[in-house]
């Protein structure tokens, strides 16, 4: 039976498990590929790294780009993470017509412009299916399930960190940094867990999703972005007084020929697929123009969930070698940046959070100004002031621009009775009455 070797760069968490679930699954893998894979190599920079894998009479290296060489690895899986030291990699792979598996979405989200119509150039390919979602087959899911049915819309926790921070705080009533303590302590956040508690990971996420939906590349960067460190156990209070949980969101929406893609905390009620979502879990929530309404759902990281789709991205391309078929051409992504609307343009519902003096006819005066800007308020909540003076004011809204909500907010916040800048949070409801 013919053979087609695979080389493994970086011997990490998901790298280790990749090896651990060739050598373990190597029959129904390569029943699934229609060919046998054979793990050749594996590489990471130290020798430490390296040398329990030499113990077991794996071929190692330290020097990345001699297994990307090597003529007995026909597959190149990348799993070191890093924005710029793998590029040598894929582009020799790339140019070679190896096709590459990834589970980088920092490196596919800054750099896929040029990587992707390398790889097309070369009648080769990147699969990334581990780079969103861990387990949960989003990727595959965009790119071939729904080609039949534009995915017009989607909204994602695709942050398996903040989601388990969010969680702990609603479940336990738990501050900010309690939850963030713990979700150290267990493993599920980073000693600086900025790049997750901030939404930098989940956007590079979203980048890649909606650049799928859409046809065109998102530039993280052009997208609205927030993270979740600003929320208190007050607004998780709030949210539970209004039927709603407070969650991480990332969501795409087609508008014409722009798109609309940002994270950031969401209200989302009880009653909604993604509310039931809990601790280090994703989830997807897709809107199809013709399939409808999909949830997927599942472990979004940790080592064998991850490893488990980079060997199936990996029996993909031994697929595609075999069959001789060409590979799936995302050249598109060199094609310049989508456009992307602006938040100010977006409507919906807002939750705001203002902190003011207790003083007569400050009610009044917020009104006021909301009523001047087109706001109007759905529902209010006022807490008992504290010793200062100092009370929490909750407003719900109807159906309003975001561009008149923060004008109102600026005004607000200026007023003599403000005793502190504005929470505004966005509620999710999107499917609850279709």
């Amino acid at each position: 039976m013919e053979s087609i070797g695979i080389g493994i760069i970086g011997l990490g968490t998901v790298g280790s498990g990749v090896v651990e679930i060739l050598r373990t699954r190597t029959a129904s893998l390569s029943r699934a590929a229609g060919v046998k894979l054979e793990l050749v190599q594996v590489a990471a920079r130290l020798p430490e790294e390296t040398a329990p894998f030499a113990a077991m009479g794996i071929s190692v290296t330290n020097d990345a780009m001699e297994l990307v060489a090597n003529p007995a690895v026909r597959i190149v899986v990348e799993v070191a993470g890093g924005y710029d030291i793998p590029m040598p990699w894929y582009r020799k792979a790339l140019s070679m017509g190896k096709p590459v598996i990834t589970a980088n979405k920092a490196l596919l989200a800054k750099h896929g412009a040029e990587l992707f119509p390398l790889a097309a150039a070369n009648a080769t390919e990147i699969r990334f299916e581990a780079s969103v979602g861990g387990a949960i087959p989003v990727i595959r899911a965009l790119r071939d399930a729904f080609s039949g049915s534009e995915a017009s819309s989607l909204a994602c926790i695709i942050n398996g960190t903040t989601n388990f921070i969010l969680s702990r705080m609603t479940s336990e009533g738990m501050d900010y940094a309690d939850a963030l303590k713990e979700a150290q302590t267990l493993g599920y956040a980073e000693a600086d867990p900025t790049f997750d508690v901030e939404g930098y990971d989940a956007a590079h996420k979203v980048a890649i999703l909606a650049s799928l939906c859409a046809g065109k590349r998102v530039d993280f960067n052009d997208m609205h972005v927030e993270g979740i460190s600003s929320i208190t156990i007050a607004d998780i209070e709030a949210a539970e007084e209004l039927g709603c949980c407070i969650r991480l969101l990332g969501q795409v929406d087609l508008d014409g020929e722009r798109v609309d893609a940002r994270v950031h905390p969401c209200l989302v009620p009880h009653e909604h697929p993604l509310a039931s979502v809990q601790g280090a879990y994703n989830a997807v929530f897709i809107d199809g123009t013709t399939a409808g309404q999909s949830l997927l759902y599942g472990k979004g990281a940790g080592r064998l969930p991850t490893a488990s789709a980079v060997c199936a991205d990996i029996a993909d391309a031994a697929r595609q070698i075999l069959s001789g078929l060409k590979p799936l051409d995302l050249s598109w992504f060199g094609n310049g940046n989508a456009t992307l609307r602006p938040l100010s343009e977006s409507q919906g519902r807002y939750y705001l959070r203002l902190a003011v003096l207790d003083r007569p006819g400050v009610l009044g005066r917020i009104a006021t100004i909301l009523g001047e800007e087109g706001v109007s308020v759905a529902e209010m909540i006022q807490h008992e002031a504290d010793e200062a003076g100092k009370c929490a004011m909750i407003l719900h809204t109807h159906t309003a621009s975001e561009a008149a909500v923060q004008r109102a907010l600026g005004r607000i916040d200026a007023l003599p009775d403000s005793a502190g800048s504005s929470v505004l949070l966005r509620f999710y409801d999107r499917g609850l009455d279709e």
